[in-house]
């Protein structure tokens, strides 16, 4: 997968010139903490991505490695702003209500040609806090792009709806899951990060849910365009029974590809 899909502040610049990481004080209701709760420190990919997250007095400050932003600002208690460390006028705007929910994130800045630009991906719940439709405004697609979620009895993303051409259909569904809690699982960063899992979903069909999930995917079937990819998952668990380790197959056009990640977690709650 190549690097420069994720690459938010090189995406603005280019499009627009071709046309011319505790939980509360992420503004976040924080949930029931488990007794083998850890909470992730990294991810590393077998493409070549790493993901470090920064704590300091319980608040998330950075996320190294990441491409879109980097450093998190705080008004008080609550997340409020992000900026990429090589970027800062490059900004993303965080609107949380008054239960704690992250209803908006909005990417606005200049492009390369010094015009502005704002781009609100708007986020709302069903009724028991989790992420129901996402409306996904991103430039590089002509239209904003409507997403729907459907969970199972455990919580988990079963699928993916967007709407596509002007017809509704299923880019995503996860067939089969574990009974082990997945690397964000009541860590609540995974809806920060719900807008760029829709987006590597839509633009290279990757499976993130992992962001959302209760449990960890072990096969799921993913539609981009008209190519079928499928996915399969076997993992190795800490102590603790978070994965790990988890070693999977992607294969698309029948091709199989192997791939792995890694997590690092702090289990001293």
């Amino acid at each position: 997968m190549k690097r420069k899909i994720f690459a938010i502040a090189i995406l603005f610049s280019t499009v627009f010139a071709c046309r011319s990481k505790d939980e509360k004080d992420l503004g976040i209701i924080p949930p029931v903490v488990e007794a083998n709760a850890c909470k992730i420190l990294s991810n590393t990919r077998s493409d070549g991505q790493q993901f470090n997250y920064i704590f300091k007095e319980g608040k998330l400050q950075n996320i190294l490695g990441f491409n879109d932003f980097d450093t998190f600002v705080y008004t008080g208690s609550k997340l409020t702003k992000a900026f990429h460390s090589k970027n800062p006028g490059f900004n993303v705007l965080f609107d949380i209500d008054s239960k704690g929910l992250l209803n908006t994130i909005t990417f606005e800045g200049k492009d390369s040609q010094g015009k502005s630009f704002s781009y609100p991906t708007v986020i709302t719940y069903n009724n028991i806090n989790k992420i129901d439709k996402l409306v996904l405004n991103w430039p590089t697609f002509p239209d904003k792009v409507d997403t729907r979620f459907a969970y199972d009895a455990n919580g988990n993303v079963k699928s993916i709806s967007a709407f596509l051409q002007g017809e509704w259909e299923t880019i995503l569904e996860n067939t089969e899951f574990d009974d082990k809690p997945s690397p964000y699982k009541n860590q609540q960063l995974g809806n920060i990060l719900s807008y760029y899992m829709v987006y590597s979903l839509l633009s290279g069909g990757l499976n993130f849910t992992h962001y959302l999930n209760s449990n960890n995917v072990k096969t799921a079937v993913v539609k981009k365009g008209v190519e079928i990819i499928n996915y399969s998952y076997e993992y190795q668990y800490n102590s603790s029974g978070f994965p790990s380790d988890v070693d999977y197959t992607r294969t698309q056009n029948n091709r199989p590809t192997p791939l792995s990640e890694k997590f690092s977690y702090d289990c001293n709650l």
